[in-house]
């Protein structure tokens, strides 16, 4: 998981984005931080116990707030730490923690993975013999150190852990079933002589003399090691059954810090809207705009597409499809429509893509399994494998209609990866059922398209009075057809109080296709359009266009000179 927060202000034009002020519920008296106060583990499932350490002069009980949820909190006596339940209604992602008189700056990553999701690790190469030589032993030696200063549950899970044998590592590059990755440098990995020499950050030594508080303390951290590409990194899979995985995840960083870095294996899904799609302001509700209309047709009419082309660029649809099928099926309703058993979702999102633009290549990479649950490990290898077709020439674009909640770190390795090399990546910005049951002062996650501004470069260009840089990853909404604006089916639209980063473009995003003609229609399928635009732009013109977010009512949501940029 990424730790970076984003703190970027929603522009004035969404008012359905408002950003709601996180009121505090405590009745304990003040508390006096010390400066070293963090959040232990850094990620927790609704429901798991998670600590806030490094406070004094704090009541023994209270409350507290992860996001805008009330929760109580008792004190460890064995580690003098805060002990607190994530509420079941805690909204998923980086959350922040409200105490009265504790430092602002805390957050705990709420994980919504699914059941059973293991841990997924990522080695540096010349550190791989290191993690499998001392796996057990770092964490038994930081089980004997923890016995007396650390909570119960987070010895048993110690102990747990180095029951475990070192996982085996594959390097990231090796193919994976369901897609077609082409090998790169990772299988012959040669460590460079800096590499090779480097000090390691945490040892046996360091383990025996420290405790847990210590090592958590960010004063005492090690500093962190050089940051190397993630496609030459080794993986492994780290079972967790039994375990809360957002411990399993922050103690394996602690014991090779620098060296070993984590995920959840399973995160992220395919965005399609869901539920009734409607809109108030139709003479005749139920009739939806352009039925049955060919997307290259839809566009042209909203967008006025001529004649885009793409050629010479290859699209990289990273969703439920591959190469010779899409096993994804989905049942809905649309304007009041029900319809079942719709098939598709990568298949439909290449599609639309090539309908923007018809001379580009597109290649499906299946990172998605049919239920809808998308694999970290296969999206890292996606993405790498697009890094090395990028360097052997051509230009390419990458299309990311899925996301979710939780950031990823090996996620955003890879997408920065694929950015250096001049490959942009479209992602949609997520629909509204994300933010479903959340309340004034949760914050609304969806990445990677919340990393948009992270993802910024350049000068910043002066356009109708607002200050803007192009980025290399673009958060696409979704525009509505019908009503020419923000479409009401996007992420914490008539959510206010919900705290949301705003999208960096819109686009329309509601088409039909296939055979019967099914419709589809979220921020999934406004995604590709961008891609579409972007594969054109580039066919013709140097480096990534500026795509500002229109939201002016009743303009197009792209600007022309972008749209129809080539001859």
């Amino acid at each position: 998981m990424i730790r970076t927060a984003f703190r970027t202000r929603l522009p004035a034009l969404l008012p359905l984005l408002l950003l709601g002020a996180v009121q505090a519920q405590v009745s304990a008296p003040a508390v006096t931080a010390a400066r070293a106060a963090g959040v232990y583990p850094r990620a927790a499932a609704p429901g798991e116990t998670a600590w806030i350490f490094g406070l004094k002069g704090v009541a023994p009980e209270g409350n507290l707030n992860v996001g805008g949820q009330t929760t109580g909190y008792r004190l460890d006596p064995a580690s003098g730490w805060l002990a607190f339940q994530v509420p079941k209604a805690a909204a998923g992602g980086p959350q922040t923690l409200t105490l009265r008189g504790a430092p602002q700056n805390l957050r705990l990553n709420v994980l919504t993975v699914p059941p059973g999701t293991d841990a997924l690790i990522y080695v540096r190469p010349d550190a791989a013999k290191t993690v499998q030589a001392e796996y057990t032993r770092r964490l038994q030696a930081l089980a004997e150190t923890c016995t007396k200063s650390c909570p119960a549950e987070v010895q048993t899970v110690l102990k747990s852990l180095g029951a475990q044998p070192s996982p085996a590592l594959t390097p990231i590059t090796a193919p994976v079933k369901g897609q077609s990755v082409t090998p790169g440098l990772a299988a012959r990995v040669t460590v460079p002589p800096t590499l090779a020499a480097r000090a390691p950050l945490v040892n046996l030594t360091t383990l025996k003399a420290a405790n847990l508080p210590q090592l958590l303390n960010p004063a005492a951290r090690p500093p962190t090691a050089p940051t190397d590409s993630i496609c030459s990194a080794l993986a492994g899979t780290v079972p967790t059954a039994g375990l809360p995985l957002g411990q399993v995840l922050t103690l394996l960083e602690l014991i090779f810090a620098g060296d070993l870095q984590t995920d959840p294996t399973r995160v992220g899904w395919p965005n399609q809207g869901r539920g009734t799609r409607n809109w108030p302001n139709l003479p005749q509700p139920g009739d939806p705009p352009y039925a049955k209309t060919p997307p290259a047709d839809v566009l042209g009419r909203l967008l006025n597409l001529k004649s885009g082309s793409g050629k010479g660029v290859t699209i990289h649809v990273l969703d439920t499809a591959s190469a010779t099928e899409d096993p994804f099926t989905y049942s809905g309703q649309y304007y009041n429509v029900p319809f079942t058993d719709r098939p598709h979702h990568g298949r439909a999102i290449g599609e639309i893509a090539q309908a923007v633009a018809p001379g580009a290549a597109v290649q499906y990479r299946q990172v998605c399994d049919k239920d809808g649950s998308c694999s970290t490990l296969k999206t890292v290898q996606a993405l790498c494998a697009v890094a090395a077709e990028a360097r052997r020439g051509g230009r390419h674009v990458v299309n990311l209609s899925v996301g979710g909640p939780n950031p990823t770190r090996g996620l955003e390795l890879a997408l920065r990866e694929v950015a250096a090399l001049g490959v942009p990546t479209a992602a949609s910005y997520g629909n509204r059922d994300d933010c479903a049951s959340l309340i004034v002062g949760d914050r609304c996650n969806h990445y990677p398209a919340d990393w948009t501004r992270a993802f910024e470069f350049g000068p910043a260009v002066n356009l109708a009075s607002r200050s803007l840089r192009p980025t290399m990853l673009f958060s696409v909404a979704g525009w509505d057809l019908a009503g020419g604006q923000l479409a009401t089916y996007n992420r914490g639209v008539g959510n206010p109080g919900l705290l949301s980063e705003a999208p960096s473009v819109q686009a329309p995003g509601e088409f039909w296709l296939g055979s019967p003609m099914y419709p589809y229609f979220g921020t999934s399928f406004a995604t590709p359009v961008v891609s579409g635009v972007l594969a054109n732009w580039m066919s013709c013109q140097s480096g990534v266009p500026l795509l500002p977010l229109i939201t002016t009512p009743g303009q197009a949501p792209l600007a022309p000179n972008v749209v129809n940029a080539c001859p």
